[in-house]
């Protein structure tokens, strides 16, 4: 049996060589952050602001859920900072690296914010 290179059959196997080419390149190795926001004691802290700043300035702000979650998908490897910021509690900053084709677990704990206020009276031992 003997083959021949013929204008069909190399129309035949550019549309299989072009969709694999493409389906390469529509490969995008980006990672994800996944996480929980918690308290000292390790409760969770719903609605939690948090912020992913990349060192290229790329930024997105969303909250944690109603069990303190949160997970950020599709982002490029590299070296992040998340700040957290919940009413109450001191704001978190953690720094945090993305790999490719990997999801960065990281639990954040935030500081009870106190705020206090003294008073100070005095009487006037002259009167």
């Amino acid at each position: 049996m003997t083959f021949k290179n013929t204008p069909a059959k190399f129309a035949l196997g550019l549309p299989l060589i072009l969709s694999l080419a493409a389906a390469a390149f529509a490969q995008t190795p980006n990672g994800a952050i996944r996480g929980t926001v918690l308290d000292p004691s390790g409760a969770l802290i719903p609605g939690a602001q948090i912020t992913i700043t990349s060192e290229s300035g790329f930024s997105r702000t969303l909250q944690s859920n109603g069990t303190g979650a949160f997970e950020v998908p599709q982002l490029a490897p590299g070296s992040y900072s998340v700040n957290i910021d919940a009413s109450g509690f001191t704001p978190a900053l953690e720094g945090i690296k993305v790999a490719p084709d990997r999801v960065t677990e990281e639990n954040i704990k935030l500081g009870i914010s106190v705020d206090s206020e003294i008073d100070v009276t005095a009487d006037d031992p002259g009167k």
